[in-house]
């Protein structure tokens, strides 16, 4: 694990020290995340914090450094916007990722945020982180004149929408509905739709651009 990283490092810092540095952050945070001696994952709000910044907005950032790109396009309050919705959208998903381990978490004493919350607050909770990336999502692309990657986006979420509010009908009156198997068909479907719009948004702009 430890060589793995190592290379990581060495390969971010070919393109840059301040890439090198950010992916030495992000690889800390993630030990700590895990590390018996540390454990942020027992704590819930600490631990939601840790992943829905990291994970979002600062891999989102930190990723476009390590692109090559120019600190003023970076740091432009619309991306900045798009920065902030990658950490809404993982707000929303992140505690789906812990409501089928409610008694394994018990058990081990990590008192996540879906343990917290319960099954249905944690599908109430991730409604509403959702809703309100999908909504500055689409105000950022209005603002910034790409009516058409709205459009897109809105209909690429069609079927996400619709399996997570089957599933949550599911789970609300039955808790034995929110097992991993839905979890990871939810992950499925919600990456293979989003990745295909996003895909499809940068063929369109190429070829506008052609």
């Amino acid at each position: 694990m430890w060589l793995f990283d190592m290379l990581a490092v060495v390969g971010a810092w070919l393109l840059s020290p301040l890439f090198a540095g950010l992916v030495v952050v992000y690889l800390l945070i993630s030990k700590a995340y895990s590390y018996e001696g540390i454990r942020l994952k027992k704590y819930p709000f600490l631990s939601t914090l840790v992943v829905v910044v990291f994970q979002g907005a600062f891999t989102f950032l930190m990723t476009q450094v390590g692109a090559g790109g120019k600190f003023e396009e970076i740091l432009a309050p619309d991306n900045l916007l798009l920065a902030l919705v990658s950490t809404l959208f993982l707000c929303g998903s992140y505690p789906l990722t812990q409501v089928y381990q409610h008694q394994e978490d018990r058990q081990r004493g990590d008192q996540t945020l879906s343990l917290v919350l319960g099954i249905r607050g944690t599908f109430v909770f991730a409604a509403v982180g959702l809703l309100f990336g999908a909504a500055l999502l689409g105000f950022t692309y209005w603002q910034r004149d790409e009516l058409r990657n709205l459009l897109i986006f809105l209909v690429a979420t069609g079927p996400v929408v619709a399996l997570f509010s089957r599933w949550a009908f599911l789970a609300w009156s039955d808790a034995a509905a929110a097992s991993f198997e839905r979890t990871m068909r939810m992950n499925q479907v919600s990456s293979l739709c989003l990745s295909a719009a996003f895909v499809l948004m940068l063929v369109l702009r190429h070829w506008v651009v052609q």
